[in-house]
């Protein structure tokens, strides 16, 4: 489930909301003042499915390759 991040365009907070993509934001209230309805925000994204190690578990770096013996 995507994280959407938002606005509140009455007291200006932003904040994260776990929503599902065909969700629409009309029973969204902001969590400071309680105004309805805040502005979804335009997001950058992680390219490879949204975790730079590519796995999906939201890590941000990439695995180290195992070292090899040689010998």
């Amino acid at each position: 489930m995507p994280i959407y991040e938002y606005k509140c365009g009455k007291c200006g907070s932003e904040f994260e909301q776990f929503r599902r993509i065909g969700d629409d934001d009309d029973d969204l209230k902001c969590p400071k003042c309680g105004t309805e309805k805040p502005e979804r925000k335009l997001s950058a994204t992680s390219p490879g499915g949204g975790s730079a190690c590519g796995c999906g578990c939201g890590g941000g770096t990439k695995p180290s390759p195992p070292k090899m013996k040689i010998g």
